[in-house]
């Protein structure tokens, strides 16, 4: 695993996760919720992979429904509203 700084990894993960999602955070609320409720499942899920990496994004969508609760919802939310 490459070593990267805790910043950098919440700040790509909600770049990955905002891709993931079926449409883009727009609102630095937005950014901050994917931050605060999906680094975790980063972290636990998808951490092998680097985070400017294209396989992040695959294991996210991949392990979907081994989300947790709170980044299911938030992405799920985010993608209704658009």
């Amino acid at each position: 695993m490459i070593e990267v700084g805790a910043r950098r990894i919440a700040f790509l993960l909600a770049a990955v996760l905002a891709a993931s999602a079926p449409a883009l955070a727009q609102s630095d609320q937005e950014m901050a919720e994917f931050r605060r409720y999906c680094a975790g499942d980063y972290t636990r899920l998808c951490s092998a992979y680097d985070p400017d990496s294209p396989q992040v994004r695959q294991c996210f969508m991949a392990r979907r429904a081994e989300l947790s609760p709170r980044c299911a919802a938030t992405i799920a939310k985010y993608g209704k509203r658009r």
